[in-house]
């Protein structure tokens, strides 16, 4: 596979988004705003003018109804976007599924790497007794899974393989 500019503001992005959510829990309007304007620059640069906007459309479709749902926050869906911006709407959809597959094993790790493990299973206890309808206090700390390295990982899994290759470049 060769590497565009595009892909390198891409994978970019996608790190920087991953640092800053790790750090700051959140993920900069700026650069998930910058994701998608160079992407559609980019691609009306090369000829490309339906890649951006058709990758737009389908992200914000699918990641707007995922935070609508709860399932993510706006950031992750603005920066998968971004990725629909930059890599066009088949990428996106696949490191959407990417995400969804390294959760776990990605999250775990994370958590594990800061010291969080035993707060998710107070989080989980409570998640189950709750559930139970057992009369239960929350945890005293929330855990707080950063979903962008997350992103970050199933962005260069959807790139760089072709595992998932469900629906062509």
């Amino acid at each position: 596979m060769d590497l565009t500019v595009a892909d390198a503001v891409l994978f970019a992005g996608v790190v920087t988004a991953a640092a800053t959510d790790l750090r700051d829990r959140r993920i900069p309007n700026l650069l998930t705003g910058s994701l998608i304007g160079l992407g559609i620059v980019i691609h009306i640069i090369l000829g490309a003018y339906w890649l951006p906007i058709v990758g737009i459309l389908v992200a914000f479709a699918l990641h707007f109804a995922l935070f609508a749902l709860q399932v993510e926050r706006p950031g992750d869906g603005k920066l998968m976007i971004g990725v629909g911006a930059l890599a066009g709407w088949s990428t996106m959809l696949e490191t959407t599924l990417w995400s969804f597959i390294l959760l776990v094993p990605v999250g775990l790790f994370i958590l594990a790497v800061r010291g969080r493990l035993g707060n998710l299973w107070e989080t989980l206890k409570f998640a189950v007794r709750k559930a139970l309808r057992y009369p239960v206090a929350p945890p005293e700390e929330q855990t707080y899974m950063a979903f962008a390295p997350v992103i970050a990982c199933a962005t260069f899994v959807a790139r760089f393989t072709d595992w998932l290759y469900l629906w062509g470049p």
